[in-house]
């Protein structure tokens, strides 16, 4: 329905009659007389945004208006320090985040050593701050080994979380169950301020759940848990605010307005909470959600892109939201010294933990972008030149048939800036998760399968069902091979034909019925491995396929789709031959454990890319060849 043909009033009549409304962006109500007032700010989904997002090149922390680069925790921490001086006469003011606060920049590939995120916000005064599901990516050993180095570092946030569970005999879980017996980690926190109780617990949703390298780390149903907690805090803590870190998330509707998701649910199935501080599916919302006409749910985007706002009163045991909103963080706001020194001493430790055994360090510039290589989910075409480039690497590196990925895999775009200049810390970000198989450095390893022609139909159709939830997130990539697909075709069976080749060598149509037994490689992020494994079991058997060794038999572990190096890749660490996969798989040998790495694999296809004079960078292609259309949709 358009806008102009759904007055105000009558929409929020709408939607209060499913038990939400939403508090408009710049939303004041009246303080009651005698209600005692108090602040929140809040973040989600930082994902260790230490400097502005964009060409790292850009950000200038110091001085105004001459980058575009959003984010940086030097301009965060001026921003919190400016809100808490500001909204100190008018009650306490509580600083707190909602998850992934880890894994997406080049300073989380040493997080095992510094510990960096939690450390800054400590320092940036967090009181407290919960899992989501990235902070497992390097699993609970290294989860475990982040947090007790934040802890010698200095003070840290709270960490809470009430439906995660670190016991067990597993000896990965060692360091966080020494760091739960010290307090660091644990169900909720109490902060007595200003006259007030506060009462703050952590939860991880469902939907994170199942993206957690949690190991033997166990998960309970968030509502459940937090009723149980909820119970405690009001009975036993009494508590005057109860509110939930809760990494779940807010989903769009129909009309354009967020009713739904699993944080709205929490607020709705759980009524003792108070306040939700949402985080996991990366919204800006400009409006607070009221669940029940009571309880505000509020989240902020990603990256440090804004710090939320949130005033309330509370009058005897009724809570009011007195304003809301979302602040820019931005190159308007001169940045804390303090904090960006802290970040400057954290980049020798990353190029160390992470980059120099592969001859990088974090600031080192690696080509020229004549233009902006966008990430983008919902448009396929503006995405396909840094989808191509991406997968384009993945096929040099190992020269398998297919190089191959999905537009979730691929976290950042490659953007131009002021000077066109990608680092290495650009080029870390568009694929920053995960870990390897044996090689513990951050950054997920390529593997490889090989799969029938009917398997790569089969695969293509899964990841063409659009999720409505992460709209063209599993959309497919891939280099050396070319697909036609028509959606107006019954559900898994939209592919109607797969070519394999290029534009050098031109393409060929392979079998896709099942009667061609042939194999064809394809190498893959580590972290796609496992959704290609449970195809079968997602769609409960409709689609079938099975990742194969080249010998035909199947890959029964990690270790067997480990691509080694070889001569002929152009790939140059380890030396050729000096590895082999019973080595890396036993951790021995000379070489042991050294994989090809995703990012590695981006970082080493710039550096061969054509040089159009000495001494000068390379330069991305952005013509029409770099940009050819490999998914061809019909219909």
């Amino acid at each position: 329905m358009p806008c102009d043909a759904l007055s105000r009033r009558t929409f929020i009549a709408d939607v209060a009659a499913v038990g939400i409304t939403t508090l408009l962006p710049g939303f004041a109500s009246a303080t009651p007389v005698g209600a005692k007032t108090f602040t929140i700010l809040h973040t989600n989904d930082m994902h260790a945004s230490f400097i502005g997002m964009g060409p790292s090149a850009d950000y200038t922390p110091f001085t105004l208006n001459d980058d575009k680069t959003r984010g940086g925790f030097a301009r965060l921490a001026s921003l919190i320090t400016q809100r808490k001086m500001a909204r100190k006469n008018q009650g306490p003011v509580l600083v707190l985040d909602a998850g992934d606060y880890s894994m997406g920049t080049a300073f989380s590939a040493a997080t095992r050593e510094t510990g960096g995120e939690l450390h800054l916000m400590g320092k940036m005064g967090y009181d407290a701050t919960t899992f989501g599901n990235h902070e497992f990516d390097l699993g609970p050993a290294g989860l475990g080994k982040s947090i007790g180095a934040a802890v010698k570092a200095g003070r840290i946030p709270a960490v809470v979380a009430a439906n995660t569970s670190f016991t067990g005999s597993d000896a990965s879980l060692a360091d966080l169950q020494a760091l739960t017996r010290k307090g660091v980690i644990r169900r909720y926190t109490v902060i007595e301020r200003g006259g007030l109780r506060f009462g703050i617990f952590g939860s991880l949703g469902k939907e994170a759940m199942i993206y957690t390298n949690g190991g033997a780390t166990s998960f309970a149903d968030a509502p459940t848990a937090a009723r149980d907690v909820v119970k405690i805090l009001r009975e036993t803590e009494k508590v005057d605010v109860v509110i939930a870190l809760s990494h779940g998330g807010v989903e769009n509707g129909p009309d354009g307005s967020y009713q739904s998701g699993e944080d709205v649910q929490l607020a709705r199935d759980v009524p003792g909470i108070d306040v939700v501080i949402s985080g996991h599916s990366h919204t800006e919302l400009n409006e607070a959600i009221v669940v029940n006409g009571r309880t505000p749910v509020v989240q902020t985007g990603k990256e440090s892109n804004n710090l939320g706002e949130l005033v309330l009163a509370l009058d005897g045991n009724k809570l009011t939201v007195t304003s809301y909103r979302l602040l820019p963080i931005d190159d308007s706001i001169i940045g804390d010294r303090a904090i960006a020194n802290d970040i400057e001493h954290l980049k020798k430790s990353v190029s160390a933990a992470a980059f120099a055994s592969r001859g990088y360090s974090v600031d080192q510039p690696l080509a020229i972008a004549p233009r902006d290589l966008p990430n983008t989910f919902t448009d396929i075409a503006a995405g396909t030149l840094l989808a191509n480039l991406v997968t384009d690497s993945f096929r040099a590196a190992t020269q398998a048939d297919i190089g191959f990925t999905a537009n979730g895999m691929m976290r950042a775009g490659l953007l131009r800036g002021k000077t066109g200049v990608v680092t290495v810390y650009d080029v870390f970000a568009v694929a920053p998760l995960g870990s390897g198989v044996v090689d513990p450095t951050p950054g997920s390893t390529l593997v490889t399968g090989y799969f029938t022609g009917q398997d790569l139909k089969n695969l293509l159709e899964f990841l063409l069902i659009d999720n409505a939830a992460h709209p063209g997130e599993y959309f497919p990539r891939a280099s050396g091979m070319r697909f036609r697909y028509d959606l107006t075709r019954p559900r898994f069976d939209v592919v109607t034909a797969i070519e394999l080749g290029d534009l050098d060598r031109g393409y060929r149509v392979i079998d896709i019925s099942g009667k061609d037994a042939r194999l064809y490689s394809l190498t893959c992020p580590l972290m796609l491995g496992p959704i290609i494994v449970a195809i079968p079991k997602y769609t409960k058997g409709k689609l079938v396929l099975v990742p194969k060794k080249k010998d035909g038999t199947p890959l029964t572990s990690k270790v067997d789709a480990l691509d080694m190096p070889r001569e002929n890749s152009g790939y140059l660490l380890p030396p050729p031959g000096t590895t082999d996969a019973s080595s890396a798989a036993t951790g021995t040998g000379k070489n042991a454990g050294l994989e090809i790495k995703e990012w590695q694999a981006i970082m080493d296809h710039l550096r061969r890319l054509p040089v159009k004079n000495k001494g000068e960078l390379p330069v991305i292609p952005v013509d029409e060849r770099a940009a050819e259309a490999r998914a061809i949709k019909l219909g």
